[in-house]
């Protein structure tokens, strides 16, 4: 796999050799899911939390490529929905409630593909990608029963009324969707890296149907600078200090309608520009028109 990056690296670098003498553009509409995994450390070492994997929806995104006989570029925009939730964990370690973390995005992944396995209907090609992702709506909310709960004692100075400090605990109401962290409170734009491996069938002479499964990782902490001054004095009930990084799979399947273009054709078509000669593609069943009278 490395070998073959390098290998098209070169090829790209040196010049016009790497251009096939085939290439295809694609345009189509995908979905797919993601399964978050929010590295929080904060959550990590808080008693209150237990993390589990969930779910979300991609609901859409379109789809634009260019595949060449070794490498291939796309660029997918699309709706993400991303953040791990967790239980609400009580001081006899039971489950009394739930922490819900939801981010959507607008991704606009920039992708560099890698034909590993390149046949007349198939190609499996690895994928590497940045993507921008621009934040839509954020919210964290905290729902749990009347329970006990074990908060650090540097938020004991801000409990609201009804919260009572026992010696093995704090005693706390029911809550319902109590929001912890809003829309403000996050970055409006976040970068993610991303590896993955992407499918292109080749299903009739026009179409083709994509399955992409990529890993993506979050290069800076998706709150806010004013949400983590906060965090880091203590002014935050239901959170502690400590550095977040969102991680997501995404698996995304699409259908696309593509173009199959030889290169000889298209530098001919350009050198036959502004002449009275007609166009004849190479693959034509017809003779092309003699250019000189005959002998003799």
């Amino acid at each position: 796999m490395i070998l073959r990056l390098l290998s098209a690296w070169l090829l790209l670098v040196t010049g016009p050799a790497v251009w096939a003498q085939q290439f295809s553009f694609s345009l189509g509409v995908n979905t797919g899911i993601t399964a978050s995994h929010t590295m929080d450390k904060g959550i990590d070492r808080d008693p209150r939390y237990r993390q589990y994997y969930n779910v979300k929806f991609a609901p859409v995104g379109l789809n634009l490529g260019v595949n060449y006989e070794f490498i291939g570029f796309v660029v997918s925009p699309s709706l993400i929905n991303i953040g791990q939730n967790a239980y609400v964990i009580n001081t006899f370690d039971g489950q009394d409630g739930l922490r819900s973390l939801n981010l959507r995005y607008l991704n606009l992944p920039l992708a560099f593909k890698v034909h590993i396995i390149n046949l007349a209907f198939l190609k499996i090609s690895g994928i590497a990608a940045v993507s921008p992702a621009f934040l839509i709506d954020g919210s964290e909310t905290i729902t749990h029963n009347e329970t006990k709960l074990t908060f650090p004692t540097e938020v004991y100075p801000i409990l609201p009324p009804g919260y009572t400090v026992e010696y093995d605990g704090v005693v706390v109401p029911a809550v319902e969707g109590l929001v912890i962290s809003e829309k403000k409170d996050f970055r409006p734009m976040q970068v993610f890296a991303a590896m993955g491996v992407q499918s292109d069938w080749d299903i009739t002479n026009n179409w083709r149907v994509i399955f992409d499964l990529r890993f993506n990782y979050g290069l800076m902490d998706p709150r806010s600078d004013d949400y983590l001054n906060r965090l880091n004095t203590y002014q935050t009930l239901y959170d502690m200090p400590g550095k977040r990084t969102d991680m997501f799979v995404q698996l995304s399947v699409g259908i696309a309608r593509y173009l199959e273009f030889e290169k000889s054709d298209q530098e001919r078509k350009k050198k036959l520009k502004g002449t009275t000669r007609q166009y004849v593609p190479t693959n034509s069943p017809y003779r092309k028109p003699r250019s000189s009278q005959p002998r003799g």
